[in-house]
This record gives structure tokens, sequence and C-alpha cells, in this order.
């Protein structure tokens, strides 16, 4: 089966989540059906009775002029769960209360926006909602739809707790901070999908002075992976190098040579990448990881070019 850039980046951001020690982000399961809440009469003006934006974009300027928080509904015409979602949603006054700290906007999961966000925030299904701050940082998402009364139980104990947590993270001195205390704010960061922010704070951690040994190769690692979806690849690899050439574990210089590896498929170096999975299932055999390599090797070498 060739290999597609969505499918490598899925398997990117789980093989970074196992380096990071399996951080989780906002995401929700979808809830189970309850009894829907009664519904509230009054005058509905517009979903939400709030100003949608025209695109994403319009959004995401909104949002960040007005120090709010952007509201993803991917939904279409086509959708009947969508329907039904909004059926239950739009005429609540608990919807419009929601939406006050929001900008909300519309999405076809088919369309360009759409696409990319899916692939940004692996959603894969019409309704979903995804709610984060203007630069993108993860506050809420949840694929599908099946009760109004659990979807404003999680969205609000979500949100309630990304202000809490946003509110101590912006206010941080980065390069102050103890080595614990960035790494785990940097894993946070990392699982949110604010990679930037994540880099700081997983750069800091590896460098702090206090810093254990276990601490500043956890960071190096989850410092590649935040590289790696920055772009930056040259800081990726140095990253990973240094746990390589340093790490008394095992476990952790077959991750950073995984790492290398990955680094490649980035870059789309699949001809790289299929050289470096080939030598790490040399040189590791009993590896945990070498079903996952050969399924790499395996799907690489499906997309290489019939001679």
């Amino acid at each position: 089966m060739p290999t597609t850039r969505a499918s490598i980046r899925t398997a990117l951001l789980v093989l970074a989540g196992a380096a990071l020690g399996g951080a989780s982000g906002a995401e929700q399961p979808t809830p189970a059906a309850t009894t829907p809440p009664a519904s509230v009469n009054r005058a509905v003006r517009s979903p939400g009775n709030a100003v949608w934006a025209a695109n994403v974009t319009e959004a995401r300027a909104i949002a960040k002029a007005d120090h709010k928080l952007v509201y993803y509904e991917f939904a279409s015409k086509e959708c009947g769960d969508c329907r039904r979602m909004q059926g239950l949603l739009y005429p609540a006054f608990e919807f419009e209360a929601l939406l006050t700290g929001m900008v909300p906007v519309q999405v076809a999961l088919s369309s360009a926006d759409g696409t990319k966000l899916a692939e940004i925030y692996t959603i894969s299904q019409e309704p979903s909602v995804l709610i984060t701050n203007p630069d993108g940082r993860l506050v809420f998402k949840m694929e599908g739809f099946q009760d109004a009364g659990d979807f404003y139980a999680h969205v609000h104990k979500d949100v309630d707790g990304y202000r809490k947590f946003a509110k101590v993270v912006d206010a941080q001195d980065v390069p102050r901070l103890s080595a614990a205390e960035a790494f785990s704010t940097g894993k946070a960061l990392y699982a949110r999908f604010d990679f930037e922010g994540a880099a700081s704070r997983l750069a800091r951690a590896a460098a702090a002075p206090d810093a254990t040994p276990e601490i500043r190769e956890s960071a190096l690692m989850g410092l590649s992976a935040a590289d790696r979806q920055l772009g930056n690849f040259p800081g990726a690899r140095r990253a990973a190098e240094k746990v390589v050439a340093t790490t008394k574990s095992p476990d952790q210089k077959e991750r950073a040579e995984l790492a290398l590896a990955e680094i490649a498929l980035a870059e789309q170096k699949p001809g790289e990448a299929l050289g470096l999975y080939k030598k790490f299932a040399k040189d590791h055999p009993k590896s945990p990881y070498l079903a996952k390599v050969n399924g790499f090797i395996a799907r690489l070498q499906a997309a290489q070019p019939k001679s």
C-alpha cells in the first residue's frame, strides 16, 4: 500500500507521544448516550446567538484580536448526525453561554481548511467539535456526537481546565524553570499541539542545571519531536543524536535511532528512512519496536518506484 503523508504524520505523532511518556491531549472519547436536556424557548437569531466567522482565517484573526478561543464545528449538509447535533445545541441557552468567549466557525471536513485541520488534529468524521486558542493550542476535541448533556459536561470541564493551565503556562519565565517543571509543561504543550511552546520548555529541561539524566534524555527526545513538527529538521536531528551518543539506556537509544528515521520521513527522504529502519531491524532483532519498524519497512518498500 502506498505511503501517504497523512498516514505517516499520524504514525509519527503516535511514536512522538511514546517518547514523551504517553502524554495525552484534551481529546475526549465520544460520550455515551443519555437523555438530552429540554430545549429552552427563546428567540434565536443565529446558532448560539453568536456571530460566526466566514472562514478559518477570519475566525483566528478575530479570536486573536479579542482574546478569545476558536470553536470549530465540522459539519456538512449531507451529514444527518450533524443536523441532529445542531438541533440539540443551537437552541440551548447553554450553547450561547459557551460561545461567549469564543469565535465559532463551521468547516466542512472535505474543504481545504477542513483537510488541513483534520490532518493536524487527527479528525476523521463529521460531526466533530474542536476548540483551540488562536494559535492552534488544543483546548477540546470531540469526534462524533450522541448526547448534549455529556457534551456540555466534557466541554465545560476541559475549557475550565485549559484556562487554568494557560494562566500558569503563559506566565512562566522559561529560562528560570526547574528541569522538572519545564519538562512537565513541555509535555503538556506538545500534547496540545503547541509545538513552539513545547520546544522552548523541553530545551530548558534538557539544559537546566538540576536535570537528571532521565529528564535530560526524555526532554531531548521531546525536543526532537517538537522541532520535527515545526519543520526544524536540523534541530530535531541534533537532539536525537545527542541521546544516541550519550544515553546508557538501551531503550532510549532505540527510540532516538527511530527518531532519526522519522526525521528522514518528515523530510520526504524515504530512501534514507528505509535504510535507517533496515539498520535498526538488523541491530535490534529483539526490540519491542521491531513490529512497527517492519511495518514501516514494508510500506516504504511498497511505495518505491518499480524498476
